[in-house]
């Protein structure tokens, strides 16, 4: 039987490997992009997905999302989707993303979608992941509202677990721990980076492990230096 997913994010950066390699699989690919020109542009190159446009930063476009999706059966679902905008606090600067947008995007979407998907509980199934990053473990100085954004996101993944678990529910939820990937969003900052081809194949080997905890290239690292000195890799990133 053919698979379906759901991929938000889907035209660009990880998102866009993702589904290139979930085609490969053989999956019936459904994809968001954030604009008409984005999926426009992506549905030339794959018009075997089912490309729906969805910007995450506004609430009526998850709702209208959620019931294009009402119907359909998946069997994994991948909350994707991100924006990072550098603030600083201390000036007086104006910026192209607010905090409002940032927020909707990177952790009330996911939370809204899920709660909008599962309405009714008792068919819900599949895989449901969750991609923040290693900066909810250990935040910078210049992405605070991220770094928030991407904390919350992890503890909310958590505590869904456990009520599945607790309502004996045949859904599997994990949370995509990712490292610095050189994609659109961090042009022009830090070293070190993983392509999103690494990064979406390590996600999907993690899905096909069933872990929990998906942690992807470099994040294996802190979460072990982090184990062993607690205070360290948040004083260094927080320098950053």
């Amino acid at each position: 039987m053919t698979k379906t997913i759901l991929i938000t994010g889907g035209t660009r950066g990880i998102g866009a490997q993702l589904v290139e390699q979930y085609l490969q699989k053989n999956y019936q690919v459904i994809a968001t992009g954030s604009n008409p020109n984005s999926v426009g542009q992506a549905r030339k190159l794959n018009p075997q997905v089912h490309w729906l446009v969805c910007d995450l930063s506004v609430l009526s476009d998850v709702e209208t999302l959620a019931n294009k999706l009402e119907a359909k059966k998946l069997d994994l679902v991948i909350h994707n989707a991100g924006v990072q905008q550098p603030r600083n606090y201390v000036s007086s600067a104006l910026y192209e993303v607010t905090e409002q947008q940032e927020t909707m995007i990177n952790l009330t979407s996911p939370m809204l979608l899920t709660r909008l998907l599962f309405k009714n509980v008792q068919s819900a199934q599949g895989t449901w992941v969750f991609v923040t990053s290693g900066l909810a473990i250990a935040p910078k100085q210049s992405s605070a509202v991220y770094c928030a954004n991407k904390a919350g996101l992890r503890v909310f993944s958590k505590s869904l677990r456990a009520q599945i678990t607790q309502n004996n529910q045949q859904v599997r939820v994990c949370e995509a721990i990712l490292p610095l990937v050189d994609t659109d969003m961090t042009r022009g900052r830090g070293r070190g980076k993983i392509s999103p081809e690494q990064a979406a194949q390590e996600i999907m080997m993690g899905i096909e492990r069933h872990e929990k905890e998906i942690r992807v290239g470099k994040t294996k690292w802190l979460m072990r230096l982090r184990r062993l000195f607690p205070n360290l890799a948040e004083s260094v990133m927080l320098r950053a």
